[in-house]
C-alpha cells in the first residue's frame, strides 16, 4: 500500500474536508479524492461520509485513523532521520590536534562541539605531524588540526599562520622587545621537533637559504618535554606562542621574535580523501571549527592571524 494514500487520508480526517486538506497538502482536489477512492478500494471499506460541512469518518475509518496515525508518525521520522548525516554515525568522532595547539584551542574545542553536536560523541587525540597524518591515512583519526601536510591523499586548508618566536629559560635574558637574527638563533643549542613536517621543515628551509646547516642539541616528539628541557636551561625552542602561553604567564620561559628571516607557520585542518564521515556533517564539523578559531583570534585568545576567506569543503574530495 501507498503510504502517501494513508497519509492523505489522515489530512482529509483531520481538516474534515477535502477542500482544505488538499489546499493543505499542495494538491488538486480532484487528485485528492481520487487517492482516497483508491484507497478505499484496496481496502474494500468506505472510509468517509459525506456531511453538510464536508466528510467525517465512518466507523472503519475511525478505526484506520487509530491503527496508522501514530506508525505513520514514526516512520516518516525514521525515514527523515535515515536521510541525516547524523544517523550514519555509529561510532565516536575522533578529532586530532597538533599538540602546539593543545592550550589554546583544545577546551573551547570540547566545549563548542558538545554544544553543537549534543547527540555525538567525540574523541581527541594530540600529537605531532606525523603522527597525525598516520592516524589519518589508518582511519584511526577523522579530521585534525595540523601544519600543511606534503600529502596528495590528505586534502587540507590553511587556517591561520603564527609566529615563531625563540623561546628560553626564565633567566636566558630573551626579551618580546629585543628580536633575535636567525644567524644568531641557529648557532644556539637547539630542541625541534622530530616530524619533519612543521616547524623542523620551516627552519631547515630559512637555513637552506641562508646556506647555513642547523646543529641540534636534541630532538623530541613531546611538546611536554621539549618545555621542561627549555625551562631546565638545557636548550633552546623555536615554537609559537599559543605552544608555552601558561609558562609565560607564570615566568617560567622567556621569549624573542625571530628576524632576517622572520618565521611563521600555517596551522590548517585536514582530512584524508577516504573521509568515511558523511560529508555534510564533515562540512559542518569543519565549520564549527573554524568561527571557533576564528573568535579565539579576534578574541586575542590565539596570537596568530587567520588567513581563511573560505569555509572548510570536504566535498571537494
Amino acid at each position: 500500500m501507498d503510504t502517501h494514500r494513508l497519509r492523505y487520508f489522515l489530512r482529509v480526517a483531520e481538516e474534515g474536508s477535502i477542500t482544505r486538506a488538499a489546499y493543505a497538502l499542495g494538491i488538486a482536489q480532484p487528485a485528492l479524492s481520487r487517492q482516497i477512492r483508491l484507497l478505499e478500494e484496496d481496502l474494500a471499506v468506505a472510509l468517509f461520509r459525506r456531511i453538510q460541512r464536508g466528510v467525517e469518518l465512518t466507523e472503519d475509518g475511525k478505526r484506520l485513523r487509530a491503527a496508522t496515525a501514530a506508525p505513520l508518525r514514526q516512520l516518516e521520522l525514521a525515514v527523515r532521520y535515515a536521510a541525516s548525516p547524523l544517523a550514519r554515525l555509529q561510532r565516536d568522532v575522533v578529532v586530532g590536534l597538533i599538540e602546539t595547539t593543545v592550550d589554546v584551542l583544545a577546551v573551547p574545542l570540547f566545549d563548542t562541539l558538545n554544544t553543537t553536536f549534543p547527540d555525538i560523541g567525540f574523541s581527541m587525540t594530540t600529537g605531532g605531524n606525523e603522527q597525525l597524518l598516520d592516524g589519518m591515512r589508518k582511519g584511526a583519526i577523522d579530521i585534525t588540526v595540523v601544519n600543511p601536510l606534503p600529502d596528495d591523499r590528505v586534502f587540507y586548508r590553511d587556517l591561520l599562520t603564527e609566529d615563531l618566536v625563540v623561546v628560553g629559560a626564565a633567566d636566558s635574558g630573551l626579551d618580546p622587545g629585543c628580536a633575535v637574527a636567525f644567524e644568531d638563533l641557529i648557532d644556539l643549542p637547539l630542541v625541534i621537533p622530530r616530524s619533519s613536517i612543521g616547524i623542523a621543515n620551516t627552519l631547515e628551509i630559512a637555513a637552506l637559504r641562508m646556506k647555513r646547516d642547523i646543529r641540534y642539541r636534541v630532538s623530541t616528539d613531546s611538546l611536554t618535554l621539549t618545555k621542561h628541557l627549555i625551562a631546565a636551561g638545557f636548550v633552546y625552542g623555536v615554537l609559537p606562542l599559543s605552544a608555552f602561553s601558561n609558562e609565560i604567564g607564570t615566568n617560567r620561559l622567556r621569549y624573542a621574535p625571530v628576524v632576517d628571516p622572520a618565521l611563521a607557520l600555517p596551522v590548517g585542518i585536514a582530512a584524508t580523501a577516504e573521509l568515511e564521515l558523511p560529508r555534510e556533517f564533515a562540512y559542518k564539523l569543519g565549520s564549527v571549527v573554524r568561527h571557533l578559531i576564528s573568535r579565539l583570534i579576534d578574541d586575542g585568545d590565539w596570537p596568530a592571524r587567520f588567513v581563511s576567506s573560505q569555509p572548510w569543503n570536504p566535498s571537494v574530495l
